[in-house]
Protein backbone atom coordinates (compact mmCIF):
# COMPACT_ATOMS: atom_id res chain seq x y z
CA UNK A 1 0.00 0.00 0.00
CA UNK A 2 1.18 3.69 -0.99
CA UNK A 3 1.21 5.15 2.27
CA UNK A 4 2.01 9.28 2.76
CA UNK A 5 2.95 10.15 6.61
CA UNK A 6 1.80 13.92 7.80
CA UNK A 7 2.98 15.07 11.40
CA UNK A 8 1.33 18.11 12.58
CA UNK A 9 4.16 20.76 14.33
CA UNK A 10 3.27 23.82 16.16
CA UNK A 11 4.79 25.32 18.72
CA UNK A 12 6.46 23.33 21.44
CA UNK A 13 6.62 20.68 19.32
CA UNK A 14 9.35 20.68 17.22
CA UNK A 15 12.17 18.89 19.35
CA UNK A 16 9.64 15.78 19.56
CA UNK A 17 8.19 16.30 15.72
CA UNK A 18 11.94 16.06 14.29
CA UNK A 19 12.09 13.07 15.87
CA UNK A 20 9.43 11.51 15.03
CA UNK A 21 10.15 12.37 11.10
CA UNK A 22 12.98 10.73 11.25
CA UNK A 23 11.71 7.68 12.89
CA UNK A 24 8.91 7.13 10.39
CA UNK A 25 11.02 8.23 7.52
CA UNK A 26 12.86 5.37 8.26
CA UNK A 27 9.45 3.00 7.43
CA UNK A 28 7.90 5.34 4.47
CA UNK A 29 9.59 7.55 2.10
CA UNK A 30 7.37 10.00 1.83
CA UNK A 31 7.04 11.92 5.01
CA UNK A 32 5.87 15.70 5.19
CA UNK A 33 5.51 18.52 8.17
CA UNK A 34 2.85 20.14 8.26
CA UNK A 35 4.45 23.50 10.57
CA UNK A 36 2.74 25.62 12.79
CA UNK A 37 5.89 26.82 14.58
CA UNK A 38 7.00 30.20 13.12
CA UNK A 39 10.13 30.47 15.22
CA UNK A 40 11.28 27.11 13.32
CA UNK A 41 10.61 26.80 9.66
CA UNK A 42 12.61 24.28 7.93
CA UNK A 43 12.66 24.75 4.16
CA UNK A 44 11.56 21.30 3.41
CA UNK A 45 8.41 21.40 6.14
CA UNK A 46 5.78 23.05 4.63
CA UNK A 47 5.29 25.90 6.98
CA UNK A 48 1.76 27.56 7.11
CA UNK A 49 1.91 30.13 10.34
CA UNK A 50 1.04 30.08 14.09
CA UNK A 51 -2.39 31.48 13.13
CA UNK A 52 -3.26 27.93 11.69
CA UNK A 53 -4.48 25.30 14.02
CA UNK A 54 -5.66 21.60 13.09
CA UNK A 55 -8.28 22.26 10.68
CA UNK A 56 -5.95 24.29 8.53
CA UNK A 57 -3.20 21.69 8.94
CA UNK A 58 -5.46 19.08 7.76
CA UNK A 59 -6.67 20.79 4.96
CA UNK A 60 -3.07 21.48 3.73
CA UNK A 61 -1.83 17.59 4.09
CA UNK A 62 -5.24 16.77 2.35
CA UNK A 63 -4.72 19.04 -0.35
CA UNK A 64 -1.00 17.35 -0.80
CA UNK A 65 -2.30 13.54 -0.49
CA UNK A 66 -2.55 11.11 -3.41
CA UNK A 67 -1.71 8.08 -2.12
CA UNK A 68 -3.26 5.27 -0.92
CA UNK A 69 -2.78 5.40 2.47
CA UNK A 70 -3.14 8.87 4.67
CA UNK A 71 -1.33 8.44 7.75
CA UNK A 72 -1.31 11.38 10.22
CA UNK A 73 0.59 12.09 13.78
CA UNK A 74 0.36 14.99 16.06
CA UNK A 75 3.57 15.93 16.73
CA UNK A 76 3.03 15.76 20.53
CA UNK A 77 3.00 11.77 20.32
CA UNK A 78 5.77 9.49 21.87
CA UNK A 79 5.92 6.02 20.46
CA UNK A 80 8.96 3.08 20.43
CA UNK A 81 7.99 1.32 17.58
CA UNK A 82 6.42 3.18 14.62
CA UNK A 83 7.96 0.49 11.79
CA UNK A 84 5.81 -2.29 13.53
CA UNK A 85 2.77 0.37 14.09
CA UNK A 86 2.72 0.99 10.52
CA UNK A 87 3.21 -2.64 9.02
CA UNK A 88 -0.08 -3.94 10.77
CA UNK A 89 -1.61 -0.77 9.62
CA UNK A 90 -0.91 -1.78 6.45
CA UNK A 91 -1.71 -5.58 7.07
CA UNK A 92 -4.90 -5.07 8.66
CA UNK A 93 -6.11 -2.57 6.45
CA UNK A 94 -5.75 -5.12 3.70
CA UNK A 95 -7.43 -7.77 5.53
CA UNK A 96 -10.06 -6.34 6.69
CA UNK A 97 -10.89 -3.20 3.58
CA UNK A 98 -10.62 -0.78 6.40
CA UNK A 99 -11.36 2.79 6.15
CA UNK A 100 -9.36 3.88 9.30
CA UNK A 101 -6.88 2.20 11.04
CA UNK A 102 -5.35 3.29 14.80
CA UNK A 103 -3.53 2.34 17.59
CA UNK A 104 -5.07 2.81 21.08
CA UNK A 105 -4.50 6.69 22.34
CA UNK A 106 -3.38 7.39 25.99
CA UNK A 107 -4.87 9.81 26.50
CA UNK A 108 -7.40 10.23 24.47
CA UNK A 109 -11.38 11.47 25.36
CA UNK A 110 -12.78 8.40 23.07
CA UNK A 111 -11.41 5.82 25.68
CA UNK A 112 -12.37 1.92 25.20
CA UNK A 113 -15.85 2.73 27.23
CA UNK A 114 -16.69 5.09 25.11
CA UNK A 115 -16.02 4.10 21.77
CA UNK A 116 -15.93 -0.02 21.32
CA UNK A 117 -18.08 -1.07 19.49
CA UNK A 118 -18.96 -5.08 21.01
CA UNK A 119 -21.64 -6.07 18.47
CA UNK A 120 -18.57 -7.12 15.71
CA UNK A 121 -15.84 -9.08 16.72
CA UNK A 122 -12.56 -9.76 14.27
CA UNK A 123 -10.73 -12.39 14.11
CA UNK A 124 -7.81 -11.01 15.70
CA UNK A 125 -8.83 -10.21 19.50
CA UNK A 126 -6.52 -7.20 19.27
CA UNK A 127 -8.32 -5.44 17.48
CA UNK A 128 -11.84 -3.72 18.34
CA UNK A 129 -14.41 -1.64 15.98
CA UNK A 130 -14.81 1.77 17.49
CA UNK A 131 -16.93 4.53 16.79
CA UNK A 132 -13.61 6.85 16.36
CA UNK A 133 -10.44 6.63 16.90
CA UNK A 134 -9.87 10.17 17.04
CA UNK A 135 -7.12 12.33 15.81
CA UNK A 136 -3.89 11.59 17.08
CA UNK A 137 -2.29 8.77 15.18
CA UNK A 138 -4.43 7.52 11.83
CA UNK A 139 -4.49 5.65 8.71
CA UNK A 140 -7.04 6.66 6.14
CA UNK A 141 -8.06 5.10 3.28
CA UNK A 142 -8.22 7.01 0.12
CA UNK A 143 -11.64 6.23 -0.44
CA UNK A 144 -12.67 7.69 2.88
CA UNK A 145 -10.90 10.81 1.95
CA UNK A 146 -12.66 11.29 -1.49
CA UNK A 147 -15.53 11.49 -0.25
CA UNK A 148 -14.29 13.86 3.23
CA UNK A 149 -13.58 16.33 -0.18
CA UNK A 150 -17.27 16.56 -1.16
CA UNK A 151 -18.45 18.26 1.66
CA UNK A 152 -15.72 20.22 3.44
CA UNK A 153 -17.96 23.15 3.24
CA UNK A 154 -18.95 21.16 6.84
CA UNK A 155 -15.53 22.49 8.74
CA UNK A 156 -15.96 26.35 7.88
CA UNK A 157 -15.16 28.34 10.47
CA UNK A 158 -13.59 24.88 12.67
CA UNK A 159 -10.32 26.47 13.55
CA UNK A 160 -9.29 23.90 16.47
CA UNK A 161 -10.25 20.59 14.14
CA UNK A 162 -12.93 19.28 17.24
CA UNK A 163 -15.34 16.81 14.84
CA UNK A 164 -12.83 15.93 11.86
CA UNK A 165 -12.80 12.24 13.44
CA UNK A 166 -16.12 11.58 13.81
CA UNK A 167 -17.31 12.76 10.56
CA UNK A 168 -14.65 10.76 8.60
CA UNK A 169 -14.86 7.82 10.55
CA UNK A 170 -18.97 8.10 9.81
CA UNK A 171 -17.69 8.61 6.02
CA UNK A 172 -15.82 5.12 6.41
CA UNK A 173 -18.92 3.35 7.71
CA UNK A 174 -21.50 4.61 5.12
CA UNK A 175 -19.05 3.14 2.52
CA UNK A 176 -19.32 -0.03 4.65
CA UNK A 177 -15.43 0.27 5.80
CA UNK A 178 -14.18 -0.99 8.94
CA UNK A 179 -13.17 1.86 11.62
CA UNK A 180 -10.49 -0.33 14.23
CA UNK A 181 -8.21 0.54 16.71
CA UNK A 182 -5.73 -1.88 17.52
CA UNK A 183 -5.03 -2.21 21.23
CA UNK A 184 -1.62 -4.20 20.48
CA UNK A 185 -0.28 -0.60 20.14
CA UNK A 186 -0.81 1.93 22.91
CA UNK A 187 0.69 5.77 21.77
CA UNK A 188 1.18 8.04 24.48
CA UNK A 189 -0.41 11.37 24.21
CA UNK A 190 -0.31 13.92 26.90
CA UNK A 191 -3.59 15.42 28.42
CA UNK A 192 -4.43 18.66 27.69
CA UNK A 193 -4.73 21.53 24.95
CA UNK A 194 -2.92 24.76 24.17
CA UNK A 195 -6.55 26.19 23.19
CA UNK A 196 -10.27 26.75 24.94
CA UNK A 197 -12.06 23.53 24.96
CA UNK A 198 -15.14 25.29 25.00
CA UNK A 199 -14.41 27.46 21.63
CA UNK A 200 -13.60 23.75 20.20
CA UNK A 201 -16.50 22.19 21.58
CA UNK A 202 -18.82 25.07 20.14
CA UNK A 203 -16.93 24.93 16.88
CA UNK A 204 -17.78 20.79 17.11
CA UNK A 205 -21.72 21.78 17.16
CA UNK A 206 -21.71 23.71 14.83
CA UNK A 207 -19.94 21.74 12.48
CA UNK A 208 -22.51 18.68 13.25
CA UNK A 209 -25.08 21.26 13.11
CA UNK A 210 -24.39 21.23 8.77
CA UNK A 211 -24.80 17.74 8.37
CA UNK A 212 -27.49 16.12 6.71
CA UNK A 213 -30.13 14.52 9.19
CA UNK A 214 -28.95 11.09 8.23
CA UNK A 215 -25.58 11.87 8.60
CA UNK A 216 -26.21 13.38 11.78
CA UNK A 217 -27.72 10.67 13.31
CA UNK A 218 -25.43 8.76 12.74
CA UNK A 219 -22.97 10.63 14.68
CA UNK A 220 -25.46 10.54 17.48
CA UNK A 221 -25.45 7.16 17.53
CA UNK A 222 -21.52 6.92 17.16
CA UNK A 223 -20.92 9.04 20.23
CA UNK A 224 -24.04 7.37 22.24
CA UNK A 225 -24.12 4.44 25.12
CA UNK A 226 -23.10 0.88 24.10
CA UNK A 227 -26.42 -0.43 22.67
CA UNK A 228 -26.81 2.78 20.51
CA UNK A 229 -23.03 2.55 19.07
CA UNK A 230 -23.57 -1.21 18.83
CA UNK A 231 -26.59 -0.71 16.13
CA UNK A 232 -23.80 0.27 13.77
CA UNK A 233 -23.46 -3.42 12.62
CA UNK A 234 -26.04 -2.80 10.30
CA UNK A 235 -23.44 -0.86 8.04
CA UNK A 236 -21.96 -4.34 7.19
Amino acid sequence: MDIQAFIFNWNGQSENTILLESIINNSINDVRVINSDDKLTLEKWINIGNSAYFSEQFRTALNLFDGEIFMHVQGDVKYSNWDLLIRDAIKFMRLYEAGIYAPNIDYTWYSSERADINSIIFCHNRLKMVSTTDETVWFIHKSVLERLRLCLEYFAGNKFGWGWDLVIAALSFEIGKPVIRDYEHTVFHPKGTGYSDHTARDEMFQLFNRLEPKRRALISRMIGDEDSRNTICEYF
